[in-house]
């Protein structure tokens, strides 16, 4: 077992032994599981039309009542959970790839190459997000891999600068000094050297991403970017505003996707506090 391993083992260990770890990462194995578990839940698809009358309110057929198309909410609550879930966690996970490939060298190189990734996330630091995203959103059309994409394109620049700092500091240190001595390449002491000393940096801000991230797939959803057939809680949302749900009051057609989302990003955010403790970083 490597040194990342068993150091990402034992981070784990802290992080759920406490109950903010634990509540956390509970809400979001429950809402990442619920899809699954639907047919055991209610007999309804998500995207079946007609089963019940339209815009009824909560019965007993429909606990969570129905759209106007009959659709059962319920069974699209229990399944657009996972959504959210895939775009914030890739995004983060491809964000932290970015920042690895781009932040270090940034910060470890002092001449021109160093000099140019820094200019290149200033660029994107610069750059407005929610026309970008609506931009490439239509340009690049609705699916889930694209606005992973689009999120990690606007995402990854700040946590780079962040990381890119702390290697300026850490190119000082003795130990870097003694890997060069010893003749080690560049590419050894960065993935080597420096980045078992960012590590928990990233992995503190990728979380920060993906909460950033899920609020903002909600978003192109709700502006009708979203996959148009795709059942998630901001597509939910977007069908109850252009039905006139919410002018109507027909409260159970929109509390539920927006419980969701507040539930999940708050999951998030508690997994990102206790692993703020855990590693006794200010993370900004």
């Amino acid at each position: 077992m490597s040194l990342m391993e068993s150091r990402s083992g034992h981070l784990i260990r802290r992080i759920l032994v406490d109950p903010k770890g634990m509540v956390g990462a509970g809400v979001i194995l429950a809402f990442s599981l619920l899809p699954f578990l639907r047919p055991l839940i209610t007999k309804y698809s998500p995207e079946a039309v007609g089963v019940g009358a339209p815009n009824q309110p909560p019965s007993s057929l429909h606990p969570l009542g129905t759209t106007s198309l009959g659709q059962d909410v319920l069974s699209q609550f229990l399944t657009g959970g996972l959504v959210p879930v895939e775009v914030g966690v890739l995004t983060g996970i491809f964000t932290s790839l970015l920042v690895i490939l781009v932040g270090i060298p940034a910060g470890y190189y002092v001449r021109i190459g160093g000099r140019l990734l820094n200019l290149v996330t200033d660029i994107f630091l610069i750059l407005p997000a929610l026309p970008l995203i609506i931009l490439l959103g239509v340009y690049l059309g609705p699916s889930l891999l694209n606005q992973v994409l689009v999120l990690t394109l606007i995402s990854w620049p700040f946590p780079a600068r962040v990381v890119a700092s702390q290697v300026v500091s850490l190119r000082e240190r003795e130990f870097i000094k003694v890997a060069k001595a010893l003749g080690a390449s560049d590419v050894r002491i960065m993935f080597g050297e420096v980045l078992p000393n960012v590590v928990n940096l990233i992995i503190s801000n990728s979380i920060l991403v993906i909460i950033f991230a899920i609020l903002f797939q909600t978003a192109i959803s709700f502006l009708g970017l979203g996959i148009p057939t795709q059942p998630g809680w901001g597509n939910m949302l977007y069908y109850a505003e252009q039905s006139g749900a919410i002018a109507s009051g027909e409260w159970w057609w929109v509390v539920p996707p927006g419980l969701g989302i507040l539930a999940v990003a708050f999951a998030f955010s508690l997994l990102f506090l206790r692993l703020e403790e855990v590693l006794g970083l200010e993370v900004r």
